[in-house]
């Protein structure tokens, strides 16, 4: 790192990729924005960019890290309240996650190519770390519910799985043409009602 770059430089520098890169993302897509394109907005050399990320694809999937931190919170406060059914409640969680991925930029053109793309480029241990942050975040919302008989005891990774299986129907949805909306509605209730428990039980 430049020894004229302090910490609040680097700090500065990092969320100017991400702010830049994000813009670049959602107008032009992943394959389309060039690491010239990215440099040149942030107002850094090509040597710098690669000083933070080895390629664009890192710091696209950087991208989608730091809106979906922005985004869970936001899903996860609204479900499981008292006063909702739990079925409703977690349909409607259901529903957002694949309304975010379907309408927000970011998300709507990540197909299932870009995605192959991503699972190609990125570190072993950065695709790694992140699955681990998703099972905790699973963990941390979901095994209490378990533990009060709300929803079927099932193993964490095996939940974590059945919600990214979810994601991946989300990005092949072009294959499924007319079908995808009643196929998503079919799904999300099959798993709705397999996994959460009747309110008066």
């Amino acid at each position: 790192m430049p020894k004229a770059w302090s910490e609040r430089e680097k700090e500065f520098i990092k969320k100017t990729l991400l702010s830049e890169g994000k813009t670049l993302f959602e107008k032009y897509g992943l394959h389309k924005t060039t690491v010239d394109e990215i440099v040149n907005a942030a107002q850094i050399s090509k040597g710098s960019f690669y000083i933070f990320y080895q390629s664009k694809e890192e710091l696209y999937f950087d991208v989608l890290d730091s809106v979906e931190q922005e985004l869970r919170e936001k899903i996860f406060e609204n479900l499981f309240k008292p006063e909702l059914d739990r079925r409703d409640s977690f349909k409607s969680f259901l529903l957002q996650m694949v309304e975010i991925l379907t309408t927000m930029p970011i998300y709507e053109q990540m197909n299932a190519a870009n995605y192959e793309l991503l699972l190609r480029k990125l570190p072993e241990e950065t695709l790694q770390n992140h699955m681990n942050r998703d099972q905790e975040n699973l963990a941390k919302y979901f095994v209490d519910w378990m533990d009060k008989g709300w929803m079927r005891k099932v193993d964490p990774d095996a939940l974590n799985g059945l919600l990214l299986a979810l994601i991946q129907f989300v990005m092949h949805r072009e294959e499924f043409g007319e079908n995808f909306e009643a196929t998503k509605e079919l799904w999300i209730e099959a798993i709705s009602y397999y996994l959460i428990t009747d309110d008066q039980e």
